[in-house]
């Protein structure tokens, strides 16, 4: 594992989109075992190949000690136990959103996760790749009420067409062949843009 992987951090005084996500981020980092390397929003990096183009998701990893920015690209990983990400779509409403200062975004969490080392015997068994979701779902859905913000999961998906539907990648069909599981929420997170 690369000191990228392990630099987990913690956004300061983040406000809007990066705040809902933020809080959204450390709960699902404080309840979920498995989830390991719960990074915040990703952006979509180019990069070109001699045959092919590719986007990647890729996230800002503060350093205060390095003068580079450094960015760490978030594809699934036999090394993560557990991996998620974010992305930020544009700010949607009517008119009477922005007069009540209501900020409606589009909001999805990217998840990753290797069976093998969150539970190698039940792996065994079969792809337990539901009971990750369920457990994600009632964290979500149970917390709801602790945030100053509203979210509503819209929808939920294994399909990895679907779970990575922004991004160009080598090897997708990799993502998603035990022990490496995939899925996705898509949230609207609806907040103030006062707090």
């Amino acid at each position: 594992m690369t000191e990228l992987q392990d630099r987990i951090f913690t956004i300061s005084n983040p406000v809007e989109i990066d705040y809902a996500c933020e809080e959204i981020r450390q709960l699902l980092k404080n309840k979920l075992l498995w989830l390991t390397n719960p990074y915040h929003i990703a952006q979509r990096f180019y990069k070109k190949t001699e045959n092919q183009s590719f986007f990647y998701p890729e996230t800002y990893i503060p350093n205060v000690e390095d003068k580079n920015y450094t960015y760490h690209v978030l594809t699934p990983d036999n090394d993560y136990k557990g991996m998620c990400f974010f992305l930020a779509g544009n700010v949607k409403g009517s008119q009477q959103d922005y007069v009540d200062n209501i900020l409606r975004y589009p909001v999805s969490i990217i998840f990753s996760a290797n069976l093998e080392l969150i539970d190698k015997p039940r792996l065994k068994q079969y792809l337990f790749t539901s009971e990750l979701i369920k457990e994600v779902r009632k964290i979500l859905i149970d917390n709801r009420m602790n945030f100053n913000f509203a979210f509503e999961i819209v929808s939920e998906t294994r399909d990895l067409k679907e779970v990575y539907k922004e991004f160009v990648l080598d090897k997708i069909e990799s993502y998603n062949r035990a022990p490496l599981q995939c899925f996705r929420f898509n949230l609207e997170i609806i907040l103030n843009d006062l707090c």
